[in-house]
């Protein structure tokens, strides 16, 4: 704009002349920024809740359920349930790693992170109220 031709005086636009105040444009962008909010509190909800909530018990599990850990694919599951059935019930995570081949302490660890438990071995202790003795 040239301030010696044209006037410098500030006038209202002609209603409808620019789609960025128009009402269609804000409520659009609230929508947006609505839709983001959902989305952040959504993940940072699913990133502060606790893997226990989510646990899954390997000796009661169907081999569906065991598909959706993270790092047991089909043959795993099915090594696993074949195995269950076997030889009984798996006594913890390190059991598991022992009588279940390509599941190693690693592995172990990262399937108790994904959620996977063995049990009452990490959600209950044994026998709390048992008093413990010395020897005499």
């Amino acid at each position: 704009m040239n301030p010696f031709t044209e006037s410098t005086v500030a006038r209202p636009l002609a209603e409808g002349v620019c789609s960025r105040f128009n009402g269609a444009a804000t409520a659009m962008r609230r929508r947006k920024r609505r839709a983001l909010l959902g989305l952040t509190l959504g993940v940072l909800t699913g990133l502060a809740l606790p893997a226990g909530v989510h646990a899954l018990d390997v000796n009661t599990a169907t081999q569906e359920q065991l598909l959706g850990v993270r790092g047991i694919g089909p043959k795993t599951a099915k090594i696993i349930i074949e195995e269950r059935s076997r030889a009984g019930r798996y006594d913890s995570l390190e059991d598991l790693s022992d009588r279940v081949k390509g599941i190693g302490p690693k592995k172990a660890a990262a399937l108790q992170a994904a959620g996977l438990t063995a049990g009452a071995s990490l959600s209950q202790p044994k026998n709390p109220s048992t008093p413990k003795t010395r020897p005499k």
